[in-house]
């Protein structure tokens, strides 16, 4: 009898064990992410086959999956399939503890990190630190980051390799309003219109997109640049052209499209007559006069115009830059090398390929072909080399190469503008010309050689010896580069988007006078837009270790500005979009178990690691087929009603162990009645 008072006590504490565990299942029926636990009996020990009660063995809970509920808060996520997100409480003194949770109902922390409704800092794979040297590309030196000044996005995407996440983002400034035509008296030198400019920026963008799709579908791709085509074509040249007149013309087939120049009727000025003669070129009887005359020199001077207008209707397509060349195939806009025909048309555009058909001179009912030698063979990259050649050639539109420009008039003149004629030094010390560039922090002045009577110079030669001198200078080599463009002294960047400036000194030696001179602002100009462009390649390693999830774009050194739109896919990526741009800011760390049963549960929707459950698994990309749901979260997966039934069933035990023990009294209280 004293066993069975015993035995009910057991079963007494058994459901009362029971009727806490219910009652916390009850309580926690709201509970996001909450799994319900089963009390589990066991008969205890056994004396003459007769059992000494119950006992309850474990409250298990159960990790089956919850409902989920659309919440359509981004910064709400549940978990479906088996695993658990990753919280971290930091304690001020650095130290810091683990759980694990189904809970999904997270935020933005003031220090702008990924939280939990503790305001413990989810862990994940974080973006990694930017490098600016190797992760951002810009052309202005001051901007590491994009700002309100780039309104424009050039191109945005996500790539996903098997252990990392790259996120490729670039934008530009304002193009449109910054670009501008290049001046007429470049004519020949690859000059173009303030329009094509635009067009050009707009092909290269749907370029520089298709190459970042190519690679997001293929990112284990061999690497390798995209080729840009150059093609040369030759008319009849020298003594050989036919056009002598209005009507005549020189025409070539542009992907099916016929681009040509009509004869230029132009009087051959005193300049021009003398670099003829000079060129060392033989003048014949070109206009059927009987002698070489000034009507040979004007026909003459309109083939070179003729040829270079053609060249600056070809660059004004969109695509394609066109210019006059030597016998190298070398930019040249000197008559002995204009007069020869030869233009040279490259894309702009790498991989892109151009076709070119008839290549014809006319004069009146005279037809006389020319001819096209490819150089350079159009090939499509492919990989980071093909994203790499695209971007590039964006880049060189958007921000361009500077160049200065300086007219003989502009030159030697005083300083009211009014020219000064030119001193060779024929009977004298002649003038002098010293240019002053500063660039790249290099200051640098190189100056013609005075003529004497014995050597005298004329401005021409002073122009070439400048271009010389900075053009076999070890330092100015690598940054510009100088050239004689129809007469005009040329000073252009190497490096797109550099910025220099350049001062010249005009020495009048006869007047011992030395007057400063500027760039014309008229001829100067840039080759590209003249704004600016970035791009920012930033990356997610999913083999470095976890940590907290950074959110704010500003503090990632990614924009000027925090704010984003959250958003996380199926397999735990992190995007924060910005006026339009998608940046993956980092990737949640899912954790699984072999053994769920085992974790200890300590309140807040938190459990800890144990023993019995064993360390936390990871996978790579959370490749272990448990999906993240975005916008929802799990319910909890007590069943109210089961809950309510198991009550009343632990309530009949619980009476029916006290009935076991009141009756054992009972019949004790007999026992001892009788003996007295």
């Amino acid at each position: 009898m004293i066993g069975a008072l015993w035995t009910g006590i057991s079963g007494l504490s058994a459901s009362q064990a029971a009727l806490d565990n219910e009652s916390n299942n009850i309580a926690n029926v709201n509970t996001i992410g909450y799994k319900a636990s089963r009390v589990s009996f066991a008969d205890m020990m056994y004396q003459d086959s007769i059992g000494k009660g119950a006992t309850v063995t474990n409250a298990e809970k159960q990790y089956t999956q919850g409902g989920m509920n659309n919440t359509g808060s981004s910064y709400d996520l549940a978990l479906y399939g088996d695993g658990f997100f990753v919280v971290s409480n930091i304690n001020p003194t650095g130290t810091s503890e683990t759980y694990y949770t189904r809970a999904g109902n997270l935020r933005m922390g003031e220090n702008g990190t990924l939280q939990d409704a503790n305001g413990y800092e989810v862990q994940g794979w974080a973006m990694s630190a930017l490098d600016p040297t190797s992760d951002v590309e810009s052309t202005n030196d001051n901007w590491t980051y994009f700002n309100d000044n780039f309104t424009e996005i050039a191109g945005n995407q996500i790539i996903k390799f098997s252990n990392r996440v790259e996120t490729y983002a670039a934008k530009v400034t304002d193009y449109a309003t910054t670009a501008r035509s290049d001046a007429s008296e470049l004519t020949g030198s690859g000059i173009k219109s303030q329009s094509s400019k635009i067009s050009d920026i707009e092909a290269l963008v749907e370029n520089y997109t298709a190459a970042l799709e190519n690679y997001a579908e293929n990112p284990d791709a061999v690497s390798s640049p995209s080729i840009a085509q150059s093609t040369v074509i030759d008319f009849p040249s020298g003594g050989s052209s036919i056009m002598d007149g209005e009507g005549d013309q020189v025409y070539v087939y542009i992907g099916g499209d016929k681009v040509w120049a009509d004869y230029v009727n132009t009087t051959a000025t005193t300049d021009f007559i003398a670099e003829v003669n000079a060129s060392g070129y033989t003048v014949t009887d070109l206009d059927g006069s009987g002698s070489v005359d000034q009507g040979d020199y004007d026909i003459l001077a309109s083939r070179v115009a003729t040829y270079k207008a053609l060249a600056d209707e070809i660059s004004d397509i969109t695509g394609l830059n066109a210019y006059t060349v030597d016998s190298s195939n070398n930019p040249s806009t000197s008559f002995i090398n204009v007069i020869e025909g030869s233009i040279k048309i490259d894309s702009i555009i790498p991989g892109k390929e151009f076709t070119l058909g008839d290549v014809v001179e006319v004069s009146g009912n005279t037809e006389v072909e020319g001819t096209k030698t490819t150089i350079t063979e159009s090939v499509e990259g492919t990989g980071r080399g093909a994203v790499e050649t695209a971007m590039e050639a964006l880049k060189d539109a958007v921000a361009g190469k500077q160049y200065d420009t300086y007219g003989e008039d502009d030159i030697v003149s005083d300083d009211d503008g009014t020219p000064i004629t030119w001193d060779d030094g024929s009977t004298g010390t002649g003038d002098t010309i010293s240019f002053t560039i500063s660039i790249n922090g290099i200051n640098q002045t190189v100056t013609t050689t005075a003529g004497t009577a014995g050597t005298p110079v004329s401005y021409s030669e002073a122009i070439t010896d400048i271009i010389s001198q900075i053009n076999t200078d070890p330092d100015l080599s690598l940054l510009v580069e100088a050239k004689n463009v129809n007469g005009e002294l040329v000073i252009q960047s190497k490096t797109t988007g550099e910025e220099f400036s350049g001062i010249i000194e005009y020495t009048d030696t006869s007047a011992a006078t030395t007057y400063t001179k500027e760039k014309n602002l008229e001829l100067s100009g840039n080759t590209g837009a003249g704004a600016e462009f970035m791009q920012i390649i930033s990356t997610v390693d999913q083999e470095t270790s976890k940590t907290s999830l950074q959110l704010k774009l500003d503090s990632l050194g990614l924009t000027d500005s925090y704010l984003g739109e959250f958003s996380v896919n199926e397999s735990g990526l992190i995007t924060m979009k910005q006026d339009g741009v998608n940046y993956v800011v980092g990737q949640l760390a899912i954790a699984q178990f072999a053994n769920n049963i085992g974790l200890e549960a300590v309140g807040d929707n938190l459990l800890k690691e144990t023993t019995e459950s064993g360390k936390a698994i990871y996978t790579t990309n959370n490749d272990n087929s448990t999906i993240i749901e975005s916008e929802t979260l799990e319910l909890s997966t007590a069943d109210l009603s089961e809950s309510l039934v198991n009550l009343m069933v632990f309530q009949r035990a619980f009476e029916a162990n006290s009935k076991s023990i009141t009756t054992a009294d009972q019949l004790l209280t007999t026992l001892i009645q009788l003996k007295n």
